[in-house]
């Protein structure tokens, strides 16, 4: 009787693996199809993109093509399977992202830039004049060391302008001036690169400060934009904004900085669709850090000034001490770059391809820092912010004190 009923469970446990065995076949099966299917619309969409010579071909990349034809044949030899598809699909996606595009042409094509008198628009500047366009560089303090550097390193093909973009006069005077240097020309594209940051709290902060971030990182390019445009939509051509990877995630103690540089990205995007009628293309820059002196500030005399006007409650709450930020990390500087060639050429890329990408990075934690606030779960997001975003040191006086009281009493 035993052995009956052990035969019986043996046969059963049979009919289930053979059960499981059938359904795990028609599922690789279906994964088959479905990776064939998307595997024939990748190959399509490369050929359709070869074809209409969307890209310029370099040694590097008919390799890459070549090995891609090598692997598909091999594999079609082989029985083409999933890992074949999988294989195969991971290299055309990675052929289709690597394909230099198209670039425009520099002839009679201009370009302006904010904010030249040092870090990235400097650099840009140098970079843009030496491809061949005709620049116009926005300088805060025309005349002084910056600007004069700027004019004695490029051809004479470059004109500065006196461009405070808080200032909505001399923004329309900028405008009026392009206008009159541009001759042949017409202006290509407009670059939003100038910005400042302070560090500290919204409650430490002064109101001056305040608006001055806003006033700078975000309604300057608003201003620009209004003046400019205009000429842009006549050539068709292309506006970029530069905002920041603290745009799209909070970094404590610089909720100002990263509150201006979010509604630069949301507004470059609202534009971004605006612009698609009149074949402008708009395109948001989003670097990770990088030495560009936007916090070399004195952050001495700063935290002075800020004490000096901050309210008695605040001043007891906080303490004089947090009003100076403080790094977490001695070595802080070393996790930013002082070579600013690769953010240079990610936005020379964003206005020199024909078909322009509506976002471009620079940087590794320029993807990093908002795929971990965006994408992964809580329990793992608020440790990785922690590493990933807290830079600074900051105890309030008033909760120095509960936790002293609180150690006291333990």
């Amino acid at each position: 009787m035993e052995t009956g009923s052990s035969n019986d469970i043996k046969l059963q446990i049979e009919k289930l693996g053979k059960a499981i065995y059938m359904e795990i076949g028609n599922f690789s099966v279906s994964l088959s199809t479905i990776l064939l299917t998307v595997y024939i619309m990748l190959i399509l969409t490369l050929i359709t993109k070869l074809t209409r010579n969307s890209y310029v071909w370099t040694v590097a990349s008919t390799l890459q093509l070549l090995l891609i034809i090598f692997t598909t044949v091999t594999s079609l030899i082989w029985s083409f399977n999933i890992l074949g598809y999988s294989t195969s699909m991971i290299m055309i996606f990675h052929l289709l992202r690597c394909l230099p595009k198209e670039q425009v042409h520099v002839e009679n094509k201009a370009i302006l830039v904010t904010g030249c008198d040092r870090g990235i628009g400097y650099e840009l500047v140098k970079r843009l004049d030496t491809i061949g366009y005709q620049v116009f560089a926005g300088c805060l303090f025309k005349g002084q060391k910056g600007e004069q550097e700027l004019v004695a390193a490029c051809s004479t093909r470059l004109t500065t302008l006196q461009m405070d973009v808080r200032n909505r006069e001399q923004v329309k005077q900028a405008a009026t001036s392009v206008q009159n240097h541009l001759g042949c020309n017409k202006l290509w594209a407009v670059i939003n690169n100038a910005g400042i940051c302070f560090i500290g709290n919204v409650e430490i902060m002064a109101s001056e400060d305040i608006e001055n971030i806003m006033a700078i990182n975000f309604m300057g390019p608003v201003y620009v934009c209004r003046e400019f445009l205009p000429l842009i939509r006549r050539s068709k051509g292309h506006l970029v904004n530069v905002s920041s990877n603290a745009g799209l995630a909070p970094v404590p103690h610089m909720g100002m900085y990263c509150a201006s540089k979010a509604a630069l990205a949301t507004f470059s995007e609202c534009l971004r669709y605006e612009m698609k009628q009149w074949d402008v293309q708009v395109s948001t820059i989003i670097p990770s850090g990088y030495k560009t002196g936007i916090l070399a500030y004195d952050k001495m005399a700063v935290a002075e000034r800020w004490w000096s006007c901050a309210p008695p409650t605040v001043k007891d709450d906080f303490g004089k001490e947090c009003f100076t930020p403080v790094f977490k990390f001695n070595n802080h500087e070393s996790t930013t770059s002082a070579d600013l060639s690769s953010i240079v050429n990610t936005i020379v890329k964003a206005v020199s391809e024909k078909n322009a990408q509506p976002f471009y990075y620079s940087g590794f934690m320029a993807k990093t820092l908002p795929f971990v606030y965006l994408h992964l779960p809580s329990i793992l997001q608020e440790p990785a912010m922690n590493i990933l975003a807290q830079w600074f040191k900051f105890l309030p006086k008033a909760l120095r004190e509960e936790k002293t009281v609180k150690d006291k009493e333990n």
